[in-house]
C-alpha cells in the first residue's frame, strides 16, 4: 500500500514538474499602448452606445487587431437605430467575413447595399429619405465588398483569412469598380461624332 502511494506521489510530482517547465503565459493580445488606445475606444463607446463614430472607431480597431468576434459583439450591442446605418452594417459584414462566416457576411453586405441604394434613390426621386445616410462613395465601397463576397461564396471559400482566392476575389471586384468609374490607365478613345 505504501508503494502505491509513493508511486502516485512521484507521478504527481513528475507531472507538476513537466507542467512547470512547459507551461507559459499566453502571448499578449497587443502592446500596452494598443491596449490603452483600445480601452479608450471601448470607454468612449460605453459612455455613448448611440454614437456611430465611437462604434465605428472601436470596431475598426478590433478588425485591425484581428479580433472580429469582439467587433461582432460590439456591433450587436449597439443601439438598434445604429444597425440601420449602411456604414455600420458594412462593418458587421466585414467582421463576419474576418471571422469566417462568409454567408452571413454576404447577406449583411447585401442589406447594407440595399439600404444605401434606397437613400440614393430616395434623394434622386425626391421621396422621403430614410433616417440613415449614405453617399456615392459608400455605395461604391459596399458594391465592391458585396461583389468580392459573392465570388468567395460562389468559389466555396471556407476561410478567407488563409485562402489565396479571397485576395483574387477582391482584385476582381476592385477591377470592376475602377472600370465603372472610368479610372483606367491612359486615355480612353474618343467616340466618333455623328
Amino acid at each position: 500500500m505504501f508503494e502505491i502511494r509513493l508511486n502516485a506521489a512521484l507521478i504527481a510530482l513528475a507531472g507538476l514538474l513537466w507542467l512547470a517547465l512547459f507551461a507559459h503565459a499566453p502571448a499578449p493580445i497587443a502592446s500596452k499602448h494598443d491596449m490603452a488606445h483600445l480601452g479608450a475606444l471601448e470607454d468612449a463607446f460605453g459612455r455613448d452606445r448611440a454614437s456611430q463614430k465611437a462604434l465605428l472607431s472601436l470596431t475598426e480597431a478590433y478588425l485591425d487587431g484581428a479580433h472580429p468576434q469582439l467587433a461582432v459583439a460590439a456591433l450587436r450591442s449597439a443601439q438598434p437605430a445604429l444597425l440601420e446605418e449602411p456604414a455600420v452594417t458594412h462593418q458587421l459584414a466585414r467582421a463576419y467575413e474576418q471571422s469566417g462566416r462568409l454567408v452571413d457576411a454576404l447577406a449583411t453586405a447585401d442589406l447594407a447595399l440595399a439600404r444605401c441604394a434606397r437613400v440614393m434613390g430616395a434623394g434622386a426621386l425626391n421621396t422621403q429619405l430614410p433616417r440613415y445616410a449614405c453617399t456615392e462613395r459608400t455605395l461604391a465601397k459596399l458594391d465592391t465588398h458585396k461583389g468580392a463576397l459573392e465570388r468567395m461564396v460562389r468559389w466555396g471559400i471556407v476561410d478567407p483569412r488563409v485562402d489565396p482566392r479571397a485576395q483574387r476575389a477582391y482584385d476582381m471586384a476592385f477591377r470592376r469598380a475602377r472600370i465603372a468609374v472610368g479610372e483606367l490607365p491612359g486615355k480612353l478613345p474618343k467616340l466618333p461624332s455623328n
